[in-house]
């Protein structure tokens, strides 16, 4: 399993750079070229991946592909994770640094866990009322989850909100608990 951490520590520093260079944007594009061209090339992934394999022989396989299609700093900054043999985690750091421009537009991440499909009117609105209440703004990603009654959760970084039908049975639950027979 690789570690997020590792992965968000290259994404810092690579993002830096973008930040102080302003091609957060271009960075971003380039890094996703550079994965979207390594999937699509049959066995690319292995070769990289690969621990027998030098990282220099590794090295001017990548010049030679991405020096015509990305920036001298993206392709250093692959290089760099060639010679450090973090390879795999390019995904991780993509997202990652996905992640941390999204933060910089003000875009912040959702997940919506609903017991059925939800129409995309609903969702919109659900979004918008987010977005005003955080003063963000608020994409939200729909996700089906029939093991659910009813109602919806969201899931906001570290914060959920939970109007779901079992939480509601809960909570109810709970309060006749509380109450007193007399």
């Amino acid at each position: 399993m690789l570690n997020k951490s590792v992965a968000r520590r290259y994404a810092e520093a690579f993002f830096s750079i973008a930040q102080d260079t302003n091609q957060i944007d271009l960075f971003q594009e380039e890094l996703e070229k550079i994965i979207s061209l390594i999937d699509s090339t049959e066995n690319l992934k292995e070769y990289l991946a690969h621990l027998l394999i030098p990282s220099q022989d590794k090295k001017e396989v990548v010049d030679k592909l991405f020096s015509p299609v990305v920036s001298a700093t993206t392709l250093n900054f692959f290089k760099m994770i060639i010679d450090k043999r973090r390879e795999l985690y390019l995904g991780l750091i993509y997202d990652e640094y996905r992640d941390l421009a999204d933060e910089t537009r003000n875009i912040k991440k959702a997940e919506l866990i609903s017991a059925h499909d939800l129409p995309e009117e609903e969702v919109n609105q659900l979004a918008t009322r987010l977005s005003a209440s955080m003063g963000k703004t608020v994409l939200l990603n729909l996700t089906v989850d029939p093991a659910l009654l009813g109602g919806i959760k969201i899931r906001l970084g570290d914060q959920i909100i939970d109007g779901t039908v079992a939480k509601k049975l809960e909570k109810l639950k709970e309060q006749l608990k509380q109450v007193r027979l007399t």
